[in-house]
């Protein structure tokens, strides 16, 4: 029979495909501008700081969570 694999092995298995999944938000905001630019021009300039506020945001989210997992899958 083979053992249940623990949390930390399947942690570190996965990590790229679990930070690959929690940038997906980042890939729809950045097709999200060239469509803006096309569509809305005039909405171009309360929409883009936003969306490249948010992206920060998320990219350093995402950051964060890579390290907490470094040291999880270290310990």
């Amino acid at each position: 029979m083979s053992e249940t694999p623990s949390f930390k092995d399947s942690l570190k298995k996965n990590r790229r495909i679990i930070l690959a999944i929690l940038l997906i938000p980042v890939m729809g905001m950045i097709v999200a501008i060239p469509l803006i630019i096309l569509k809305a021009p005039g909405k171009m300039m309360v929409a883009l700081p936003i969306i490249f506020f948010l992206i920060v945001q998320h990219i350093i989210l995402v950051w964060w969570i890579s390290k907490r997992m470094n040291k999880l899958i270290e310990s």
